[in-house]
C-alpha cells in the first residue's frame, strides 16, 4: 500500500513544479529537479495531471491546512465565537469528500449571526452567507463546511494553535474580546 506525502509538502511541490515548467523545463528536468531539490521522485503521469488541472494537491479545500490561515480580525472573531455559542461538529459515518465537518451559529440575533457570516465568509475567501431563519427553533442560522477551520477549532481546543490567530495584533484581540462577548450575550 502506498502513503501519500503530507499535504503542505505536496503543496510546495505542486508550485515548484508549475514554477519549472513556466521556466521551460521538460518533465523529465522536472523530475530531476525535484529529486535534487526535495530529495524526491515523482512520477512524470503525476507532473502531468497537475500541469493540465486534472489533479491538485488542494483536493477541493480553499485553503488546504491550518499552518496556510492567515492571521486576520475576521479570523479572531470567528474564533471568539466559537468558543462562546458557536459550533464546531463531524458528522459519524464519514462519506467520501469533506463534507462532514461544519462550523456554525444559531442565535436570535440577526445581526449578529450575520456578522459571524460575514467574517466566515472573509476567513474562507468566499460569498457573504447570509443567514437562515428556522422556524422549529426560532432562530438564525449561519453554518459552513471547512475542513481546515475545524481542525483548528475541534474540540478540546488546543490554545497553542489558536495562540497565535488571537495575538496577531492589539485589533485581533479586541475582535476576539468582541466575538466572545457578542456570542455570550454581554455586548
Amino acid at each position: 500500500m502506498r502513503r501519500y506525502l503530507p499535504r503542505e509538502l505536496r503543496i510546495k511541490l505542486y508550485g515548484d513544479v508549475a514554477a519549472f515548467r513556466r521556466g521551460g523545463l521538460t518533465y523529465r528536468s522536472i523530475v530531476e529537479e525535484v529529486r535534487r531539490r526535495h530529495g524526491l521522485r515523482i512520477s512524470k503521469s503525476l507532473i502531468s495531471e497537475w500541469l493540465r488541472g486534472v489533479h491538485n494537491p488542494y483536493n477541493g479545500r480553499r485553503i488546504p491546512s491550518v499552518e496556510l490561515l492567515r492571521p486576520s480580525e475576521e479570523l479572531a472573531y470567528v474564533i471568539g465565537v466559537v468558543l462562546g455559542d458557536g459550533y464546531v461538529s463531524k458528522k459519524r459515518r464519514v462519506i467520501k469528500g469533506y463534507n462532514h465537518v461544519r462550523i456554525g451559529l444559531e442565535a436570535r440575533d440577526r445581526e449578529f449571526v450575520e456578522e459571524f457570516g460575514r467574517c466566515l465568509a472573509e476567513v474562507l475567501d468566499r460569498r457573504p452567507i447570509k443567514p437562515k431563519y428556522r422556524d422549529d427553533v426560532g432562530k438564525y442560522v449561519v453554518e459552513v463546511k471547512s475542513k481546515t477551520l475545524y481542525e483548528l477549532l475541534r474540540k478540546p481546543i488546543k490554545l497553542d494553535r489558536l495562540k497565535s490567530c488571537i495575538e496577531h495584533c492589539e485589533r485581533c484581540v479586541a475582535a476576539f474580546l468582541r466575538g466572545f462577548t457578542h456570542s455570550e450575550g454581554k455586548c
